[in-house]
């Protein structure tokens, strides 16, 4: 698990710091420096799968594409060098430095200034860099007529994504693991059900999103397909399948965040960007509960968001004792005017499941719309 990670000079970072927990909440006003918080940690990874991060920092891959030199560089740094630091659970320190050379601002790489790293050679043990690692970016697929299949990315490696973070790869991995158990009891949607296999436990939780639904992955020779049907009732016969496309947005949206939360292993890393998009509020929240479980297994999470519903799941988690206090944080992003440089508050959460001294700013919409409704 990664217990604190440090940018300097990275696009708005002029230097962040955050220490980190197994479940971490990034939310603020757009263009606060969130989303490179994330693409700091994608940048590594996507240049350590080409073998280069002993070399020096590529800023467009499979991963994230950030573009040039010039559009990685903090606009005031004080120096030319962009640094990412890691520091993990059993107290290993990992440090890169990156050089940005003025004369040569439109460089897609940038080079290491020295390597201090010890273990360098053992990266292969830390999750962000093998395959107990999801991303799950705001650019994932919605509903398609064919998902594609791959069979080194989904039986080897493990992934969900393969380009950008769009989980085009959710119903190869769903079918290949489909029998797998859910990684802990404690994320069965029902105590009771002695069911643990993949596939159920997904239908399961889907059907928060969606009453009744289940799901259904039919494989040909180079695609899948995915399908969806509805219970009528107990001892009634279903709806017909209906193809995903004709299924709302939701679902979709919904399935890689659900298949990464029962299946990733203690100790795994997922990153999730917007998690709420096209879920309704109840369905947000319900999403929320499956998340603070499986981080309370183990799972690291890093999530942006703009909903005060999935806030509000991780605060009413919290009182419920669903996650521990210590096992979550919460960041609000902010910038300076003057410097135009992210800053970052830790909100700490209270036992009760509230926030101590929330910034203004803070999901404060619902109050000033109700006392303009109400007249005061």
């Amino acid at each position: 698990m990664i217990k604190n990670l440090n940018i300097k000079n990275f696009k708005s970072h002029f230097s962040t710091d955050l220490e980190l927990s197994k479940l971490n909440i990034l939310t603020g006003l757009n263009g606060m420096g969130k989303s490179s918080v994330i693409q700091a940690l994608l940048l590594l990874r996507q240049t350590f799968q080409k073998n280069m991060l002993e070399k020096g920092l590529e800023l467009n891959a499979e991963l994230c594409t950030i573009g040039v030199a010039e559009d990685a560089l903090y606009q005031s740094a004080e120096d030319d060098l962009i640094e990412f630091s890691i520091n993990l659970e059993n107290d290993a320190q990992l440090k890169w430095p990156f050089m940005v050379d003025d004369k040569k601002l439109s460089d897609t790489f940038l080079k290491i200034k020295e390597s201090k790293n010890k273990n360098e050679s053992d990266l292969n043990s830390i999750s962000l860099f093998n395959q107990n690692f999801q991303y799950i970016s705001a650019f994932r697929n919605g509903p398609l007529q064919n998902y594609v299949k791959d069979t080194s990315g989904v039986e080897l490696f493990h992934q969900i994504s393969g380009k950008e973070g769009r989980c085009e790869l959710i119903a190869h991995y769903l079918d290949f693991f489909r029998h797998d158990p859910v990684t802990d009891k404690s994320l069965k949607k029902n105590p009771e059900d002695k069911d643990m296999e993949l596939i159920v436990q997904v239908a399961n939780w889907l059907k928060d999103i969606s009453p009744e639904i289940d799901i259904y992955i039919e494989a040909s020779e180079s695609i899948y397909k995915v399908y969806y049907s509805f219970s009528r009732g107990p001892q009634k016969t279903p709806t017909k399948k209906f193809k995903a496309i004709n299924i709302g947005f939701g679902i979709s949206y919904a399935l890689p965040i659900v298949v990464a939360a029962l299946h990733m292993p203690k100790d795994s890393i997922v990153l999730i960007e917007n998690p709420e998009s096209h879920i309704h509020p109840d369905g947000q929240a319900k999403l929320m509960k499956l998340i603070c479980k499986a981080a309370k297994a183990g799972v690291q999470f890093i999530i942006e968001t703009h909903s005060d519903h999935i806030i509000n799941g991780l605060l009413v988690a919290t009182k419920q004792g669903l996650i521990e206090l210590s096992d979550s944080k919460v960041y609000y992003f902010d910038r300076n005017v003057a410097s135009h440089a992210t800053e970052s508050t830790h909100l700490p959460i209270l036992p009760g499941g509230k926030i101590l001294k929330p910034p203004k700013g803070f999901f404060d919409r619902l109050d000033k719309d109700m006392k303009r409704l109400m007249g005061f």
